[in-house]
């Protein structure tokens, strides 16, 4: 079989790395803002029940080496002491590189009032990133850029976040990656990600009628080494079961950090429909198409979730959690 046109890609970001590869990216997902305990471990035990989901990403489908990934995450909280605890687990592929990584997430739930709340999220994890170099088809067979062998790399990870939330607004603020200050980016085939990443994520809940109710977010994204990411999504929801939502992506070079055009103006929309179905199941799909890009944008990107809310032990009277 053929090999694809992004394998051909992966091996030229490969070979013009000086015979490194960065060991860890971050995933992307397209429903964050049903479930943030991707990008913020301040989010664990918001819901005050527990809950579990799970997604599914292919991006560029049917490109032989495109982005996959997949992920698990739950998370609950104990009443007594205020405390949202969590996991969550990702499988990451690009190409030859295969990241795995799992996060143990705590967070402080502070009431301010009787509507108003202000959590404290550590998140602890473990990363693994592997790459299989015979999956890598170069130019020159004999090229030493292109690594033969499997390389393999561990190490720790730490995030932090604080939440801020009532019945209708919130206010996110994510920092991944705060365990790079303290190691070394050199790992031989590997060069680790040593760059803190930070999220804003804020949004407000509009009821239109008694039957139909809006969500208004806003994600900011920044590495501060390339454009930051902007997404402005809206979703309207219909008779507590049916979510239908828009989100307009794009990048901004506000710093001036690269001269590539296509880098600093990425455009992309994102379609989503969500359904509660009986007994707290879940499902969603997100469908995303890009605007504008280098060369792939006749290409499709899939985002697939499923969760499920447990009923509580003790049913007791609270505002429905819709953020």
């Amino acid at each position: 079989m053929k090999k694809s046109k992004i394998y051909s890609v992966l091996v030229f970001i490969f070979m013009i790395a000086s015979n490194h590869i960065h060991a860890q990216q971050t995933p992307q997902f397209s429903q964050y803002m049903f479930n943030p305990v991707f990008i913020n471990p301040a989010y664990a035990g918001y819901k005050e029940q527990i809950y579990v989901q799970s997604y599914y990403r292919t991006q560029w489908a049917g490109i032989e080496g495109s982005p996959k990934t997949i992920a698990l995450a739950a998370d609950g909280f104990l009443d007594s002491k205020q405390l949202g605890i969590g996991i969550h687990a990702i499988n990451d592929q690009l190409g030859a590189n295969r990241t795995n990584a799992i996060y143990g997430n705590v967070a402080y739930h502070l009431q301010l009032s009787e509507e108003q709340f202000l959590s404290f999220g550590i998140g602890l994890g473990l990363v693994n990133s592997f790459l299989d170099g015979s999956l890598l088809d170069g130019l020159d067979s004999e090229d030493p850029g292109i690594p033969t062998a499997g390389g393999n790399v561990s190490y720790p990870e730490l995030k932090s976040g604080l939440f801020y939330y009532d019945e209708t607004f919130f206010f996110g603020l994510g920092i991944d990656n705060l365990a790079s200050i303290f190691l070394g980016s050199d790992r031989g085939d590997f060069v680790l990600n040593n760059t803190i990443e930070t999220n804003i994520f804020t949004g407000f809940w509009l009821d239109l009628s008694n039957e139909v109710s809006m969500k208004n977010t806003l994600l900011l994204l920044d590495d501060f080494r390339s454009p930051a990411r902007f997404d402005f999504s809206s979703s309207l929801l219909f008779y507590e079961r049916l979510w239908l939502g828009l989100t307009y992506r794009t990048a901004v070079d506000y710093a001036n950090r690269v001269n590539n055009d296509n880098l600093k103006r990425g455009t992309g929309l994102v379609g989503t429909v969500q359904f509660w179905l009986v007994n707290g199941l879940r499902i969603g799909y997100a469908y995303d198409h890009q605007i504008n890009s280098i060369s792939l944008r006749s290409f499709s990107t899939h985002d697939i979730s499923i969760g499920f809310l447990f009923p509580q032990r003790r049913p007791k009277l609270y505002s429905p959690k819709y953020f």
